[in-house]
């Protein structure tokens, strides 16, 4: 794994930043539309637009949870999943010695599970990349 440069480190921060200042955005406008509905609901039900405006109050408060999701899932899945990984690895590494230490060949039944142990690990080593790539690498090219 290569270091990262002060540019690197620069443009993650931006990029950060503005996830989060979208994020606070949208929470505002969903509050907005909140108020709107419940201050003015007779007006808005008498022109028969509360309908209106309570889908559209519904499809932002979905996207702010998306938002909200994704930038939790961007700090902190990919510091998780790695460390799962980890414990999986000296699991692994443990049944593995333990294993070896004994002096009688492992059964079957321990097999399967170092097996299994080891399957995980490679499913969590092909999933942290593509997590870095879609959440590291969304607000980015929201600005392109």
């Amino acid at each position: 794994m290569q270091p990262t440069t002060a540019n690197e480190n620069a443009t993650v921060h931006t990029s950060e930043s503005a996830e989060l200042q979208k994020l606070h955005e949208v929470e505002n406008l969903t509050n907005d539309l909140k108020r709107l509905l419940v201050q003015h609901e007779f007006t808005l039900d008498e022109e028969k637009l509360r309908h209106e405006v309570e889908t559209l109050e519904r499809w932002m408060e979905s996207y702010r949870r998306g938002l909200s999701a994704a930038h939790k899932i961007s700090e902190t899945g990919t510091v998780w999943l790695t460390e799962l990984r980890d414990r999986l690895k000296m699991a692994a590494g443990e049944r593995l010695r333990l294993e070896d230490e004994g002096g009688n060949p492992p059964s079957q039944e321990q097999n399967k599970r170092t097996d299994a142990l080891l399957e995980v690990i490679g499913h969590i080593d092909r999933t942290l990349p593509d997590i870095e790539r879609i959440f590291h690498s969304a607000p980015e090219e929201e600005h392109a």
